[in-house]
This record gives C-alpha cells, sequence and structure tokens, in this order.
C-alpha cells in the first residue's frame, strides 16, 4: 500500500516538477514583468475577489464526493446526476452575487471587464475539480497528475506565442493572458468528461429539489469549511487593493508567486490523501505511518524553502523580477514562504480531519482564524502594505496548522517519541543554522548551495525519511 501511495505521490510530482516551474518561474514571470504593476496587481485582486466567493461552485461538494466515492464507488451514478445539476444552478448564483458585491464595492469597467471571463475561468475550473474529485475517488491517481497539469501544458504554448511570438496584433495582454486559460481549462473539462464516459452516461441530471436538498444537508459542513479557508486566505488580496491600491497589491504578488509554486506542490499530497485516509479510515497503523512521513516530508521542504528565502529574499527578487524587485516584495516573499510550515500541517492534519468527517473541529479553527486574519490584515495593511498582508498570511496559517494538528493528535491517539522528537529536533537546528548562518561564510553561492544540498540529505536521514523498513508490512494490506 505504501508503494502504491508513493509511486502515485513521486508520479504526480514528476508531472508537476516538469511542468509547473515553467508557468511560474518562466511564464507568469514573464507576464509580471511584460506587464504594468498597477494592471497585473488589478488581475490579482479581481481573481482574488472571485476565489472568494468560489465555495458558491463548491459548498463542499467536491471533498464529500471524494469521501463517498473513495468507501463506494457505486455512488458515483446516484450522486453526480444531482452534483452536476446542483452546480449548474449554483453557477448562476455565483455570477449574480459576483457581480452585485462588485457593484457594492464601487468596482469599474477595468474590473468588471476582467470579471466578465474570470467568473467563467472559475466556473469551469470547478466542474473540472469536481470530475477529479470523481477520477481520485476511483484512486486513478496518476490519470489525476495528468489532467492537473494538462491545462498548465496548453497555457504555457499559449502564452509564449503571445509573450515571444512576435505576431503583429497578438501581444500579450491581461485580457489575452484569460483568455488563454480558459481555452486551457476547456480542454481539460472535455477531456475529464471523455475519460470518465463509462461513469458518467449512466447518470440523469437532475434538478429536482428534493434529491438535491439531503445532499446539501451531508456537504455544508464541507461548504462552511472551505469557505471559511478561502475567506482567510484570499483576502489579502482583495483588502490589500482597497486599502494600499492596485500597484501595492502588485508587490504582493511578486512575492506570493513562489509561496503559491510551493503551495501547489503541496496540496498534490493532500488530493492523494484526502481519497487515501477516507478509503483506509479504520486502520490508524496507515493513517498513523502516512501522516507521520507525508508531514515529515513537507516539513523538510518547507524549512529549506523558508530558510532560504530569509537569506536570499533580495537575490531572488532581483534573479524572478529585475525590473520590478524592491526590498518591500522581498520581504513579503520570505514572511509568506515561512508561512508554508503553517500550510504543511492544514494540508496533512486537515485533510485527515476532513476525511474522518471531523468538521465541527475544522470550522471553529476556521472561524477562529479568519478573524484573526481579518483583524490583523486590517491593522497591518495601512502601516506596512505587502508586508502587512503577508505577515497577516503567515499568522493565521499557523494558527490554523497547530489547532489542527492538535486536534488530530487527541483524536487519533498520535504518540510522540521522545528520541524522535529530538533526532527531528536536531536536524531542524542544523539545517536552518547551515542555511542562515553558512552565506556569510561563502563567497560563491553555489558551494553554499551545494552544502545545503548535503545537509538537505542528512536532515532527511535525522527524520528517517529513508527508513521504510517499519512500512514494508503495510504493502500485504
Amino acid at each position: 500500500m505504501l508503494k502504491k501511495y508513493l509511486g502515485d505521490i513521486a508520479f504526480m510530482q514528476v508531472l508537476n516538477l516538469l511542468v509547473k516551474p515553467i508557468w511560474i518561474l518562466v511564464i507568469d514571470r514573464a507576464v509580471q514583468e511584460s506587464l504594468p504593476l498597477n494592471v497585473y496587481g488589478n488581475y490579482t485582486a479581481v481573481l482574488g475577489f472571485s476565489l472568494m466567493f468560489f465555495i458558491i461552485l463548491d459548498l463542499g461538494l467536491n471533498s464529500y464526493n471524494t469521501t463517498q466515492v473513495s468507501r463506494d464507488q457505486g455512488k458515483i451514478a446516484s450522486l453526480s446526476g444531482n452534483i452536476i445539476g446542483l452546480k449548474i444552478l449554483l453557477s448562476i448564483v455565483y455570477v449574480l452575487i459576483a457581480i452585485l458585491v462588485g457593484l457594492m464595492l464601487g468596482y469599474e469597467s477595468k474590473e468588471f471587464s476582467l470579471l466578465l471571463f474570470i467568473l467563467p475561468l472559475q466556473i469551469i475550473t470547478s466542474m473540472n475539480q469536481y470530475l477529479r474529485s470523481i477520477v481520485n475517488g476511483l484512486q486513478k491517481f496518476k490519470w489525476d497528475g495528468v489532467f492537473m497539469v494538462l491545462d498548465r501544458v496548453l497555457i504555457i504554448v499559449l502564452c509564449s506565442i503571445l509573450i515571444w511570438g512576435g505576431i503583429e496584433g497578438w501581444e500579450l495582454t491581461i485580457d489575452r493572458f484569460v483568455y488563454a486559460q480558459l481555452i486551457g481549462i476547456g480542454v481539460v473539462l472535455f477531456s475529464l468528461i471523455y475519460f470518465l464516459r463509462d461513469h458518467l452516461t449512466k447518470i440523469k441530471l437532475s434538478f429536482n429539489l428534493t434529491k438535491i436538498i439531503p445532499i446539501l444537508k451531508k456537504s455544508w459542513p464541507f461548504a462552511l469549511m472551505i469557505t471559511l479557508m478561502g475567506l482567510f486566505n484570499y483576502v489579502d488580496t482583495v483588502m490589500l487593493k482597497f486599502l494600499k491600491g492596485d500597484a501595492e497589491t502588485g508587490v504582493y504578488a511578486l512575492g506570493y508567486r513562489l509561496y503559491y509554486a510551493l503551495l501547489m506542490f503541496a496540496q498534490i499530497f493532500s488530493g492523494v490523501l484526502l481519497a487515501f485516509f477516507s478509503k483506509n479510515m479504520k486502520d490508524k497503523q496507515v493513517i498513523d505511518i502516512i501522516a507521520s512521513y507525508t508531514i515529515k516530508l513537507l516539513y523538510l521542504v518547507g524549512i529549506t524553502a523558508a530558510a532560504i528565502s530569509i537569506a536570499y529574499n533580495q537575490e531572488v527578487m532581483d534573479l524572478l523580477y529585475p525590473t520590478k524587485s524592491s526590498e518591500e516584495a522581498a520581504n513579503a516573499f520570505s514572511i509568506l514562504m515561512t508561512g508554508f510550515l503553517g500550510s504543511a500541517l492544514v494540508l496533512v492534519f486537515g485533510t485527515l480531519l476532513t476525511a474522518a468527517l471531523e468538521l465541527k473541529y475544522l470550522n471553529i479553527a476556521a472561524f477562529v482564524t479568519l478573524t484573526i486574519n481579518l483583524t490583523l490584515n486590517s491593522q497591518l495593511i495601512p502601516i506596512y502594505g505587502a508586508k502587512g498582508a503577508a505577515i497577516a498570511t503567515l499568522i493565521s496559517q499557523v494558527i490554523f496548522g497547530g489547532i489542527c494538528y492538535i486536534v488530530s493528535v487527541k483524536k487519533f491517539k498520535f504518540r510522540l517519541v521522545a528520541s524522535s522528537v529530538l533526532r527531528h529536533l536536531f536536524g531542524t537546528i542544523l539545517l536552518a543554522a547551515v542555511i542562515l548562518l553558512g552565506k556569510q561564510y561563502f563567497d560563491q553561492p553555489i558551494v553554499h548551495l551545494t552544502m545545503i544540498t548535503l545537509t538537505v540529505i542528512l536532515t532527511a536521514y535525522f527524520y528517517r525519511l529513508f527508513k521504510v523498513d517499519q512500512l514494508k508490512s503495510l504493502r500485504r494490506k
């Protein structure tokens, strides 16, 4: 079982590493460099605004569907007709609410011209996520990995033509950037429908409220959780736009880019874990070992990335954005990357609690976190701008992740072994010291990066990431 879990994760990460770095470090970076800071800042804020209402398209249906299909694949036909019908109705509600709130916030033509295409982008994305939840529920994780990157491959090709193609009349604009994304996710939608055709041909599309309402009653705790999490994850750019303007939002977007890239890397684990935990919920040994192994792996990545971002924040920003780099963007970048340590806890232990249907604790934690996040953003953004928003994000992620971890330890009775804790602590301190203190002793960054690489390998040994002897017995299950 472990072999399949690690094999599927490795396959998805290889695809991710082949495609996502090109998207983030080449294409999206080139877009940010090519467009004025206020134009991309406005796009970031409008995109964040659309994501704040994304829950209307979902209402927890994707997570609910994954947990149900993982337990019983026979539920695909009975659930899909009602869920797809409901999603169509929710799409109409989503558009109406987004437009209404946009008017209330004083959005003008530049915002609504983007919303006109970003809203359909989110609607199709939501449908893709639902169809991928079926793929996940069927435990076809490698295919899910293909669908995960397919849209990015297509968008990379289209954006490359816009940026470097030199075709007269087809230069890059923010509108064409959004059009390229629409084409990419549209192709994925049709691909998913074709892949699931044997399952989807059996469904009967339904708008019958007597069938839809029972599903909503079961999915609403998922919906509430995703709503609260979505708000404290995306409200920062919206508040930045209104409190400091589009240009400051653009500065924040520069620092946010690599943090988002790291988050996408980790979310692959979350998607697989939700189906995996749901299927094996009764086997506490499997849950304990997989959760422990995954969080150690993510923490090794997170600590390395956070420490490097602190030591080399200005150098990284100068390298990626030579014409727009600033000390403020560099500070926001290092703070956000440190916040990933909290996000890792959420992605593992929040996912575990979701699979266990312990949504009461998650919703309480998410509400507390949202309250803290809004308070911090309202106080810090007017004073510190992008840096203030980054601080609010870091604190929010650590608080929410910490609560998820504590509840999971109590719920599943995870044991902390003193020798293991000391080993992990020593490895962490050693890695952080080599990265943060070693920079001043090496004139050549390549020498320092070589030392960091060797220390990462040594820390992985202290974390026991190479020791899988205790996991061999799981392969027979």
